[in-house]
Order: C-alpha cells, then structure tokens, then sequence
C-alpha cells in the first residue's frame, strides 16, 4: 500500500529513484480498505493452507501495519500473537520533510495455533555488551565474568533446595538454584564468588555465554541490499534467520508475495522445501536466475532438468 510503482531494468533496481523508461516490475497502488480487503482475503486462505505447527510472518510498511495487525487479530485470533517485531532496513535517512527519519518496517510474526514450532533465536554478542554484561576479570585467567545469585523465588520446604549448605539457608521465600552437593561442586571448582559479607554468587563467564549466543529481541537490524536484483528485494540473513526459527528441515516454506525470491532462497539453504508465488513476471526471472547462479546452496533441481527446453518453456515451468 505504498502508492508507487517499482521499477527494473538498465538503471538503478529501485522505486522513485529509478528511471520511468525502466520495466514495472510491479505496481503497489492498492489503498486504504480496498488494501485491507485484498490482504485479508488472502491471510484467510494462508491460514487454511497451513500446518496446525506453522507461523506467519508479514513484512509490511509501518505507515499500513497497524491496520494490519487488527485484521491479523480477526483472521489467527488474538492469541495467537506472538511478536510484533521492528526491522530496521537501511542506514538513517537526511530527507528534507517535517518528521523524524524511518528506518523500520514492522514484521508481525502469528502463529496457527498454540504448538507451533519454535527452535529458539539468538544473536552474536557485540564486545560492547561483553564489556558491559561481564564487567569483572577473574585474577587467575584473566577471563571477563559476571555473577548471578544461587537462589530463586519460592521456597522449598521438603526438597533439597531448601536445606542449609555451608551453614547458610535460603532468604526467606527463595530456595537455592541447585542441591547443596552441585553447591559443593560450583565451589571446589572456583565457580562461586563469596562477598565481604559471605554471600556466594555463582560465575559466568563471557566465553562460555558468547559461544551459545544471546536471545534475540524484538529489534532486528537487518539492512537490505544497496543494490538488489528486484525492487524491495530483502536481507538474506533476515529470512534464514525466521526460517530457522519457525520450521525444521524438509518443512515447506511458503512465500506468496516472493518478489525477488530471498525466501526461496533462503529455504534451500535451509534444507528446507518451498513454495514462492508471484504473478510478476520480472519476478519470476529474477528468482529463477539467482536460484541458477546459487553457489552456497544444494542444486535446483527443477531448471537443471529442463536444461534442454527452450526460455519461453522454462519460464513457464518455474511460473
């Protein structure tokens, strides 16, 4: 629902920027309801092709993403909302108009149903956040750690948990996070800091936790590409990214706005199967010739059998 036509061909793949002797490579002039009405129509179907496991995520403008999200709440149900996630797409902008910069769209990520697959999301550690989430340095190995109190909220009143260790009990309304004899162990192995006043506090070290990663948030910065091949073409990483996260290998990801094919190819280099619909012709050929001249990938298999055909045919074979 942006209002414009996106363009392709001897100039730069963009929108306003590109010339108008260039290809439409497809026209976004549907606005207000007649928008929301096209869209819900096919969020309807979307939901009745997928898996009870599945999940839906919709990459859309912030200018028009709010009225999504309420037709979204009609068609998966409000509870089965999951995140509302802000993606930040390019470097800041020095427009001349009376508003702060946009650098963001919006991702509203649902899923079909209350089991849905989730294999978790984590992201690299930055050295600034393991300057600032690890602000102590062991004496013995120089290694950056923090510390993390051994017990947690709720008592235990028969388990082990509950019992004293060392002579000390749980606060009051806390148990300890492990039983006195993995205590005993944490300390012997010099994971346990004790304070001035006697208070023990396990270790974590910032090698051990920057090797699992930390959980990904709700603001991702994942830039597009400067120059795509297809206009609005998206961040590869992006896609692997919700790939990974929301299906398992030999899955079918679906894509049915798949412009440049990024989903598609991201699912292949998922080991997932997939699905990418767009009735773009432009689109079309720029899917199948990224998918042609994939390197990272495993062969596609669909244009290496109908290397004998002609164009025209093998066009009609990947439409």
């Amino acid at each position: 629902s942006t209002n414009q036509d996106y363009r392709t061909g001897g100039s730069r793949t963009a929108t306003v920027s590109a010339s108008a002797a260039d290809a439409i490579a497809y026209s976004d002039q549907l606005n207000g309801a007649t928008y929301i009405e096209f869209l819900r129509r096919r969020l309807i179907l979307l939901k009745h092709v997928m898996a009870p496991n599945a999940s839906i995520y919709v990459h859309i403008d912030c200018k028009v993403g709010h009225y999504v999200k309420i037709i979204m709440d009609e068609v998966f149900g409000r509870s089965n909302f999951v995140n509302d996630i802000t993606r930040v797409k390019c470097n800041p902008k020095n427009f001349a108009r009376k508003g702060f910069g946009n650098v963001k769209d919006m991702i509203l990520f649902y899923s079909r149903g209350k089991d849905y697959t989730w294999n978790g999301a984590t992201q690299d550690f930055t050295e600034d956040d393991l300057r600032r989430l690890f602000p102590k340095v062991d004496g013995l190995t120089g290694k950056r750690y923090t510390t993390t109190p051994l017990h947690a909220p709720g008592e235990t009143r028969d388990g082990p948990t509950g019992r004293p260790w060392k002579g000390l009990k749980p606060p009051r309304g806390r148990h300890w996070r492990y039983p006195p004899e993995e205590l005993t162990r944490l300390d012997k192995a010099g994971l346990i800091e004790w304070s001035s006043t006697g208070n023990p506090r396990k270790k974590i070290f910032a090698d051990e936790s920057a090797a699992k990663g930390k959980k990904r948030q709700d603001i991702w910065e994942f830039k597009d590409p400067c120059y795509p091949d297809y206009p609005t073409g998206k961040n590869l990483d992006m896609l692997k990214t919700i790939i990974r996260t929301s299906s398992n290998p030999g899955d079918i990801v679906l894509d049915c706005f798949a412009g440049s094919g990024t989903t598609a190819l991201a699912a292949q280099h998922c080991g997932r199967r997939w699905i990418a619909i767009d009735d773009s012709q432009a689109a079309i050929e720029t899917i199948r010739d990224r998918l042609l001249k994939d390197k990272d990938g495993p062969p596609f298999a669909l244009y290496k059998t109908a290397s004998n055909r002609s164009r025209s045919e093998e066009r009609r074979v990947g439409k």
